[in-house]
């Protein structure tokens, strides 16, 4: 069986994908901390400005939708760790 080679700029593409989902997995599986979502976006920041996408827009428009999903839950978690720190402030 012939293994295919992948260019640099592909391989740094699957390694950014599956790093994403590992991240999302963690996640999802219960890490549900505000430095993790903000990795998330990072990554899928990431992913949206790589130029191998450029091309691919069904993919590109997928990792459109997931950033503006992982933007929202990183503010919502920010907005929930300053409520906790407020209260907190106030016992």
């Amino acid at each position: 069986m012939q293994q295919q080679q992948y260019t640099p700029e592909k391989t740094e593409l699957i390694r950014l994908h599956a790093a994403t989902c590992f991240s999302m997995t963690q996640f999802i599986n219960g890490h549900h901390c505000p430095k993790l979502a903000h990795l998330i976006v990072r990554q899928l920041s990431l992913l949206v400005a790589h130029p191998d996408l450029e091309e691919v827009s069904a993919s590109r428009d997928m990792y459109l939708q997931l950033l503006e999903h992982w933007q929202k839950v990183t503010s919502h978690l920010l907005e929930q760790q300053a409520i906790r720190s407020q209260t907190a402030k106030f016992h």
